[in-house]
């Protein structure tokens, strides 16, 4: 239960989320890394699925909901072991592209009907969700994160491959 409460002022053309984290178990649908809350238009929530996928997204109107998917990035097998996440959000280039341990997994194209011009933070959480828009349903109201997370950096910048890398190289203890 476990989180951290920031609030980030302003709207951004882009940004960057990245952080090393420690799974011990995916046992919820949805795993909070970042979350916005009260996910307004322009805001962005960051996650681990259930199937050991990342879930990045934010949203573009009223009841409209871009969605990223990574492939997976986490089974039992790695649970306790540290692994370098990050998401980038290019709204001049219109896509999201993840990374796991510096090497970058998935490249997704936004769309026409998605685009965005700005995004924003606003006020959320790491590693947990402090304000769901359904309490009453546990599956999706609850969305702590059962691991450890370290090194959490956000940019107001989409940071191309080789900063991510870097970061990974930097902030890798072996």
């Amino acid at each position: 239960g476990s989180r951290v409460r920031l609030a980030i002022p302003g709207e951004y053309e882009s940004l960057t989320f990245a952080c090393w984290v420690r799974i011990d178990s995916l046992d919820r649908q949805y795993n909070g890394l970042y979350l916005a809350d009260s996910y307004q238009p322009g805001e962005c929530h960051w996650q681990l699925q259930k199937d050991g996928r990342v879930l990045f997204s934010f949203l573009h109107s009223p009841k409209v909901n871009f969605k990223s998917l990574s492939p997976v990035v986490w089974d039992i097998s790695k649970s306790g072991q540290w692994l370098h996440l990050a998401v980038t959000l290019d709204l001049e280039k219109q896509k999201v592209v993840h990374y796991a341990n510096g090497e970058m997994i998935f490249d997704h194209p936004i769309g026409a009907k998605y685009r965005i011009d700005t995004t924003r933070f606003g006020s959320g959480e790491l590693g947990n969700w402090g304000f769901p828009n359904t309490p009453d349903n546990e599956w999706f109201a609850i969305r702590n994160l059962n691991g450890r997370i370290d090194e959490f950096a956000i940019f107001a910048d989409a940071l191309d491959p080789a900063e991510i890398l870097e970061m990974y190289t930097i902030g890798n203890p072996q």
